[in-house]
């Protein structure tokens, strides 16, 4: 199981794009020690709560070319601990499906962590579809560990307080049409909510 999730939304000329490292870290209640562990792991499972701290972020300036992006997230997945503990998902609706392709050549050149670097299409769809992700099951998976107070971010991280701006910004929207959009309160000039998509990954 990767310790590291590794999310990439891909913008468009006008929108920027964003890369989120989310650690995945299990904590043990503070009644339960580590020897107490140690000695009866399967007795206490149950009391293991996962936890998501968000370790590095990064954002492209507007008009950064696609290859460019690839070649960055490429040398960050190389380096440790990602190569051997990180898993990458990348945006792959509309222009991500290309850049892709980019990713692809790029592990087989060498390897961008732990695994085959993954393609995520999100729809306005109610049904997940293998990496065809519908939007409300993406912002589940943000509020629930915001409400559980289960989500970090690293203090002093730069872009950090923006991310926590975007996540508690987001809106679903279901439409006439009964399909289902996601809103952001933007301000000028901090993005389309790319770091929270990034973190949706």
């Amino acid at each position: 199981m990767s310790s590291f999730v590794i999310g990439l939304d891909l913008g468009s000329a006008a929108d920027f794009s964003a890369l989120v490292v989310v650690e995945r870290v299990f904590v043990l209640p503070e009644y339960i020690s580590l020897n107490q562990w140690h000695r009866q792991p399967d007795l206490y499972r149950r009391h293991v709560v996962e936890e998501k701290h968000v370790r590095h972020l990064r954002r492209w300036e507007l008009g950064t070319p696609y290859p460019s992006i690839v070649d960055d997230v490429a040398a960050f997945m190389r380096a440790e601990p990602m190569q051997s503990q990180g898993l990458l998902f990348v945006d792959g609706t509309g222009v991500g499906r290309a850049v892709m392709d980019m990713f692809a050549d790029a592990h087989r050149e060498g390897p961008l962590g732990r695994y085959d670097p993954i393609g995520i299409t999100v729809t306005g769809g109610r049904e997940a579809n293998g990496w065809n992700v519908p939007k409300r099951d993406l912002m589940a998976a943000i509020q629930a560990p915001l409400q559980l107070g289960r989500l970090r971010i690293a203090e002093g991280l730069a872009l950090g307080d923006l991310l926590e701006r975007e996540l508690t910004s987001f809106r679903l929207r279901i439409g006439e049409s009964g399909r289902e959009s996601v809103g952001y309160q933007r301000t000028a000039g901090e993005g389309h909510g790319d770091l929270a998509s990034g973190f949706h990954r």
